[in-house]
C-alpha cells in the first residue's frame, strides 16, 4: 500500500511539473504575441529586410558640338515572383503555356515545354525570384513587359526589374584617353575621374527582403528615396576637329613606327582644347590611347625651347630683329665645354635671331644669352617664370607633370647655353603650347581648359569662361618679333620647316629634336620630334603641338617627322573651316580638278558650291542634294529624296551627321563603325521601321 502510494504521489509530482511548465509556456506565448509583438517583429524584419543603394544615373559628357562622347546606357535583370499574393491560381494557369513560348522563341535556351515545366515546379515551390532575363536593353524590356503574365500588371504579373548601367563611348577610340573610363577595380582616368563629383550624382535607397536561397528581392510598394542623376559636361573637344587630329596622328606613328605620339590643338583666343590625342603602341605592334602623353610626358623639349629665349631677349629690350651675332662657323665653347650646331651652319658667321631661329642655330642663342644673363642668372629665370614656363598648366584632368626648371642657384657654368637650346629642363607638350599660344595671343597668355559647362537636364548650372592673366607676358612688340622669328622658320629657304610651307596661308612655328630620356636610366638612342606653332598666322585660329616619341628611319627630326603632320592636320582643318579660307588663286591646278561626288544636306552641299563659286538656287522643300561633275568637268546638282513613310531609307554614301540625323528621326538607334561616309548600312532600304530598333552603320 504503502509502495502504491509513492508511486501516485511521483506522478502526481511530475504531472505538476509539467502542468507548471505548460502554464510558463503559454503566459510566454501570450507575452511575446501581445507585449513585445512589436519588439520581435522588428527583430525579424531586421535580419530579412535592409536597404540597398540604387546608383544614379551618371551624367553623359558631350563634344562642343553636341556629339555625345560618353554616356551610361541602362540594362535590367528580369526575375518573376511567382509566390506574389496576387497572382492567383487562374492568372497563372491562362497565362503560363503563352509565357512559355514567348521564352522560348526570344530566350531560346529550351523549348517551351521544358519552359513551361519549369515555371510550374517554381509556381510550386513558391520562388519569389525566379530568372527570366540578363542584361536586357531598354527596348528589350519594354518587348518583354508585354509578354504574357507580366502585362497582368506590377502585382499580378509579378515582374521584378532591376537595373544597373555600363557606360559607353558611341565614338568608340576617338579622344577615349582624354573622356577617360570610370571603372570597378582600376583607377579612373580622364575626364570621367577629373569631374567626377559633377557626374556621379546622389544614390537613392530601396528596401529589399532576404527570401530563401539568400537572394534579395525588392518590396513592392515600399517607399524608396529616388536617386539624384550627375550632372552633363559639354567639352570644348570638336568631334570633326579630334576625327583629323586622331587620324592624322595614327598615320604619322604608323608609318615612323614611333613608340609613340600626341597632338593637342587649341583655340588662341581662348585656351578651348579642340583636339588632343594621345596614341602609344602596343606589344602587337598597334597603337591606342593608353596614355595621355600630352600631360603626362616630361622630357627636354630641345630646340622648340629656344623661342622662350628669343623671347626674353626681345622683351628686355636686349636684342631687335636687325641685330646679329657672330657664331663662329656654328662653334663655341663654354667653360672649356664644346658647343657646335650638330654638324650643320658652318657655312654661317653672323646670324640674325630670323636666321638663326629659322636653321636652329644653338649657338647663336646660347651666345646671345650668356652676353645679357650670363652674370644675373636670376634675371633669365624670371623671364622664364614670367612667360609661365615654370609652374603647371592646371587643366582640368589629372596627372600633369610639373615643369623642371630648376633655380639659379643649381645651375652649373654651362646651364644657361644648354638651356637655351632645350636641355637642362623638362616641360609636358602642352606646357610647351601654352607658352607658344601666348605668343599667338600678342602675348596674353590663356589657361587651357576641357570643360566648358555643367548641365542639369539642359539647364546650364556652371560655365567655365575662359581665363587669361590680367598681365601679359610680354610686350606685345616682343610678341610680334617672336611671331616673325617664327615665320622664318617655315619660309626661309632653308628653314627647319620649309617643306610645310603653304602657299594658301602662313605658318609660324619651331621644329624640335631631343634624345629622350627617363628617370636616371639616362639618354637613349631615340629622339622627341617634335613641332609647335599657330595658323593661319597672319591672324591665328588654332595653336598645336605635334610630338612623335622614338620614330624610326633615316630622319627622325621635328622637321622631318612632326612638322608634316602639322600641315596635314592644318590643311584639313583650314579647307574645313569656311570663314578662314582665302581665294584659292586662279592659277592654281586644283580649280581645273573635277569635284567628286558630294551627297548631304542642302545646307552642306550649298556651303560647298560658295567655296567653288557654284551658283544655284535650291528650292525650299530641298533637304539633301547631290553635288557631282560630268565628264565635262560640268557641276550638276540633283534633289535627292527619302521617304517619308515608316520605311527604312537608304543613307549609303551620306556623311555620318546626314545620316544619324534621318534615322534617327525616324525613330532608330543609329551605331557605326569606321571613318568616312556611309557603305553598308545592317537594316535594308525599303524595309519597316520597328521604332527603337538598332541600325548598324559602316562607314568607308
Amino acid at each position: 500500500m504503502n509502495v502504491k502510494s509513492n508511486i501516485l504521489l511521483r506522478v502526481y509530482l511530475v504531472a505538476g511539473l509539467c502542468l507548471l511548465f505548460g502554464v510558463i509556456v503559454l503566459g510566454k506565448i501570450y507575452e511575446i504575441q501581445t507585449y513585445k509583438n512589436g519588439y520581435w517583429k522588428s527583430l525579424a524584419d531586421s535580419l530579412t529586410t535592409n536597404y540597398f543603394d540604387v546608383k544614379a544615373e551618371r551624367g553623359n559628357i558631350y563634344s562642343a558640338d553636341d556629339k555625345l562622347l560618353a554616356t551610361s546606357i541602362p540594362y535590367f535583370d528580369l526575375h518573376v515572383d511567382l509566390a506574389s499574393s496576387a497572382m492567383t491560381q487562374e492568372i497563372f494557369r491562362n497565362n503560363v503555356d503563352s509565357l512559355a513560348y514567348y521564352m522560348s522563341k526570344y530566350i531560346g535556351k529550351l523549348s517551351a515545354n521544358e519552359y513551361r515545366q519549369r515555371l510550374v515546379n517554381a509556381r510550386n515551390k513558391k520562388n519569389r525570384y525566379y530568372p527570366i532575363f540578363k542584361d536586357a536593353n531598354y527596348n528589350q524590356l519594354k518587348f518583354i513587359k508585354q509578354w504574357p503574365l507580366f502585362r497582368e500588371g506590377k502585382f499580378k504579373g509579378g515582374l521584378i526589374v532591376e537595373s544597373h548601367q555600363e557606360r559607353k563611348n558611341p565614338y568608340g577610340y576617338l579622344a577615349q584617353r582624354t573622356i577617360g573610363l570610370v571603372r570597378e577595380n582600376a583607377q579612373d582616368i580622364g575626364l570621367e575621374e577629373a569631374v567626377d563629383s559633377l557626374l556621379d550624382g546622389v544614390e537613392g535607397k530601396v528596401l529589399k527582403q532576404k527570401i530563401a536561397g539568400g537572394e534579395w528581392i525588392p518590396i513592392k510598394g515600399a517607399n524608396q528615396i529616388e536617386p539624384k542623376n550627375g550632372f552633363d559636361i559639354i567639352t570644348t573637344i570638336n568631334l570633326g576637329l579630334q576625327d583629323i587630329t586622331e587620324s592624322t596622328l595614327l598615320q604619322a606613328v604608323t608609318e615612323y613606327k614611333a613608340d609613340f605620339g600626341c597632338a593637342v590643338l587649341m583655340e588662341v583666343q581662348t585656351g578651348a582644347i579642340k583636339a588632343i590625342a594621345n596614341l602609344g603602341k602596343n606589344k602587337n605592334e598597334t597603337y591606342s590611347e593608353n596614355f595621355n602623353y600630352a600631360i603626362g610626358l616630361s622630357n627636354e623639349p630641345g630646340s622648340v625651347f629656344k623661342t622662350a629665349g628669343y623671347l626674353a631677349l626681345f622683351d628686355d629690350g636686349y636684342i631687335t630683329l636687325n641685330d646679329s651675332i657672330n657664331t663662329n662657323h656654328a662653334t663655341a665653347f663654354f667653360a672649356g665645354v664644346k658647343l657646335t650646331d650638330d654638324g650643320h651652319n658652318s657655312q654661317y658667321t653672323f646670324l640674325t635671331p630670323g636666321k638663326a631661329l629659322a636653321i636652329s642655330s644653338n649657338v647663336a642663342i646660347a651666345n646671345w644669352l650668356v652676353k645679357y644673363y650670363g652674370n644675373n642668372k636670376q634675371a633669365y629665370y624670371n623671364k622664364l617664370k614670367q612667360f609661365g614656363l615654370t609652374e603647371p598648366t592646371n587643366i582640368t584632368l589629372k596627372g600633369e607633370r610639373k615643369p623642371l626648371i630648376h633655380k639659379p642657384e643649381q645651375w652649373s657654368a654651362i646651364s644657361i647655353p644648354w638651356m637655351a637650346h632645350g636641355y637642362e629642363v623638362k616641360l609636358t607638350p602642352l606646357q610647351i603650347l601654352t607658352f607658344y599660344n601666348a605668343i599667338a595671343n600678342n602675348g596674353t597668355r590663356v589657361r587651357p581648359y576641357l570643360v566648358d559647362r555643367v548641365e542639369d537636364n539642359g539647364k546650364i548650372i556652371r560655365q567655365y569662361a575662359f581665363e587669361k592673366n590680367s598681365q601679359k607676358i610680354c610686350s606685345e612688340n616682343a610678341a610680334q618679333m617672336a611671331k616673325a622669328i617664327l615665320l622664318r622658320v617655315t619660309e626661309d629657304k632653308n628653314g627647319t620647316g620649309r617643306k610645310i610651307r603653304s602657299p594658301y596661308y602662313r605658318i609660324a612655328g619651331k621644329t624640335g629634336t631631343a634624345k629622350m630620356s627617363f628617370g636616371n636610366t639616362g639618354y637613349t638612342d631615340k629622339n622627341l620630334s617634335t613641332f609647335v606653332g599657330f595658323f593661319p598666322a597672319n591672324h591665328p585660329m588654332y595653336s598645336c603641338i605635334v610630338v612623335l616619341g622614338g620614330p624610326q628611319g633615316l630622319f627622325t627630326s621635328g622637321g622631318v617627322v612632326s612638322a608634316p603632320v602639322f600641315r596635314t592636320m592644318a590643311d584639313k582643318i583650314i579647307t574645313s573651316n569656311i570663314a578662314s579660307n582665302t581665294a584659292v588663286n586662279k592659277d592654281s591646278l586644283l580649280t581645273n580638278q573635277p569635284i567628286p561626288p558630294v551627297l548631304g544636306t542642302s545646307t552642306y552641299v550649298e556651303e560647298l558650291m560658295k567655296r567653288l563659286k557654284i551658283r544655284f538656287n535650291f528650292g525650299e522643300n530641298w533637304n539633301y542634294a547631290l553635288l557631282r561633275a560630268d565628264e565635262q568637268n560640268k557641276n550638276w546638282i540633283t534633289k535627292i529624296s527619302y521617304p517619308s513613310n515608316n520605311t527604312i531609307p537608304n543613307v549609303k554614301g551620306l556623311l555620318l551627321d546626314d545620316a544619324v540625323s534621318i534615322l534617327e528621326n525616324k525613330g532608330l538607334k543609329v551605331v557605326f563603325s569606321g571613318k568616312g561616309k556611309v557603305s553598308q548600312q545592317s537594316l535594308n532600304a525599303g524595309s519597316p521601321i520597328i521604332k527603337g530598333n538598332e541600325i548598324y552603320l559602316t562607314l568607308n
